[in-house]
């Protein structure tokens, strides 16, 4: 069958009463009203409109470029950034693991493309490793406004508590990671010490392997996209895309 065009392709419409549209209610009522309160108080006090599109599937888009297509074309539809010509928005496929951080040209200096991978990295990756998908956007939503407020002197004046990601004590890779440790040294004791040589090859070998300051990029696999979003020939145009080499968590 032919691939549906992107002129009729069905976009999702902004919601009329929120700056978030979620297929798979990823929030909640009450973390929805903190991403519009949020969206609400930076609006006021910067003239930048942040927006969130959460879609369950994209479906024609097999390949991440075609995504980023679609997500531009979101924030057209969406008529980003109207008022003032600045407006950020987080996109979300789930199905296809994918996300993006559409910007329009005006902010392209303020949201660098180094800025904006660094940022993910501290909130949206950690939260969705772990499935906790609300948690990354109120984190990611955060962070892109405090970025902003202060790149034009303003302050948010809004209770960060809630938009912070929570500090587990131990996560679930950690705990496999314990566990695995464990198995060792209980192999090494039961094997009158010849299982200290496997113990020390593994972990020497990690540590020896590991390189310095190595960035963290993606989710261990699945996303995938360019490190610029949308250039030249749509339109208005959109700017960085802002999640390093890969798009996929």
């Amino acid at each position: 069958m032919a691939e549906t065009s992107f002129e009729d392709q069905r976009f999702p419409q902004k919601p009329s009463e929120s700056q978030i549209y979620d297929d798979n209610h990823l929030l909640n009522a009450s973390e929805t009203q903190l991403f519009n309160d949020l969206a609400q108080k930076f609006h006021q006090e910067t003239g930048i409109e942040l927006t969130c599109v959460l879609i369950d599937d994209i479906g024609h888009a097999n390949q991440f470029e075609k995504g980023d297509k679609y997500a531009k074309f979101t924030a057209e539809q969406w008529n980003l950034g109207k008022e003032t010509g600045e407006g950020i928005m987080i996109f979300v496929a789930q199905k296809q693991r994918w996300k993006n951080i559409v910007v329009t040209p005006s902010l392209n200096k303020i949201y660098s493309e180094k800025k904006l991978a660094k940022v993910q990295q501290k909130t949206l990756l950690p939260a969705f490793r772990e499935n906790n998908y609300s948690e990354g956007i109120l984190s990611l939503s955060y962070a892109l406004a405090k970025i902003g407020a202060k790149a034009k002197g303003k302050k948010l004046n809004i209770d960060e508590t809630p938009y912070k990601l929570r500090e587990n004590s131990v996560s679930s890779l950690m705990i496999l990671f314990i566990l695995f440790v464990s198995f060792l040294l209980l192999m090494a004791k039961f094997s009158g010490g010849r299982g200290n040589g496997i113990f020390w090859f593994l972990f020497g070998g990690a540590i020896k392997n590991k390189k310095k300051d190595e960035p963290e990029v993606g989710f261990g696999g699945g996303f995938g996209s360019s490190p610029r979003g949308f250039g030249g020939g749509f339109g208005s145009g959109f700017g960085n895309s802002g999640f390093g080499n890969r798009n996929s968590w």
